[in-house]
């Protein structure tokens, strides 16, 4: 259970990473937590995404405060 919080907080930092416009990581952790939700049940679908959503808006926090850029 925690290996898949921390496996999705991770994903969505890299998405994070990776994506320069907002929507268009909007629309990547919405499709990988669609695709999870699909494969597995649908809540875990759902926590998917918060915990994508979670690793996401860290990683925002963090560099906006200047400590990665």
């Amino acid at each position: 259970m925690i290996f898949y919080f921390i496996l999705f907080a991770v994903a969505g930092a890299v998405i994070g990473y990776f994506s320069k416009n907002k929507l268009t990581a909007l629309i990547v952790i919405i499709t990988i937590a669609i695709l999870w939700g699909m494969t597995h049940r649908m809540i875990w679908g759902f926590v998917s995404m918060g915990e994508m959503f979670l690793g996401y808006f860290i990683y925002i926090v963090i560099r906006e405060e200047g400590n990665l850029k």
